[in-house]
């Protein structure tokens, strides 16, 4: 008898957080799920170099440990699933997560400044523990945009959360989509304060997995 309930207590429990980890996955607006067990690490140089210190962060979140990552490179290169396996593990951790693109949180923060709602916008984006802005790079901020995004950005930086972002620009180049090169700097400066930073290059991603595919098809 004790053992019957002993096992029902543990199904109730299992159940009990995979819902919860789904309700996490939902509230992280994952759009698609990719984990990191079939990223091809040896595809070429830069992310065999990469490989120990990303896995080291990635299999090592947890509360008291919220990845700090910044992911750089052009397109094709890999650097959105990374970032997305980032977030699939934080969830898997039990922590909290929200997914967007740089030009939706611009337009968010801008939308809510129109609507009187900016501090309840703020709020938001500064919850949860991990945050990940992907594609900075592709949309310009304007002088309003800008300030309101280096808000989001220091204030998180002050409360030591999480914070995964993918752009396709050197942080040399941060003046060509911010206003000005005071608030680029600040953005740079808070960004990568305590962040792992990570330099994708070679040939793009997508077309490694092409050629992968193909030759698995002709030896088929």
């Amino acid at each position: 008898m004790l053992d019957l309930l002993k096992q029902c207590c543990e199904k109730e429990k299992s159940e009990r957080k995979s819902s919860q980890i789904n309700g996490r996955i939902k509230s992280a607006k994952f759009g698609q799920v990719q984990t990191i067990e079939p990223y091809d690490f040896n595809y070429n140089a830069a992310t065999r170099r990469i490989e120990k210190m990303y896995l080291s962060i990635h299999n090592n979140i947890d509360k008291d440990n919220l990845p700090k990552v910044i992911l750089v490179g052009t397109t094709g290169l890999g650097k959105t699933h990374l970032a997305r396996a980032l977030r699939y593990s934080s969830c898997q951790k039990g922590l909290s997560v929200l997914y967007t693109s740089a030009a939706d949180m611009e337009t968010g923060l801008l939308q809510a400044q129109k609507l009187a709602q900016l501090e309840k916008e703020i709020a938001r984006l500064k919850k949860p523990q991990v945050l990940i802005i992907d594609e900075l790079g592709y949309v310009d901020f304007d002088s309003l945009g800008s300030q309101l995004f280096f808000q989001v950005i220091s204030a998180r930086h002050d409360a030591r959360l999480g914070l995964v972002v993918t752009t396709n620009l050197n942080f040399s180049q941060f003046n060509q989509i911010f206003a000005n090169e005071a608030v680029a700097t600040v953005v740079v400066d808070r960004m990568t304060s305590e962040a792992e930073i990570f330099y994708l290059e070679g040939e793009s991603y997508r077309k490694h997995l092409s050629k992968v595919k193909s030759k698995s098809k002709e030896k088929a």
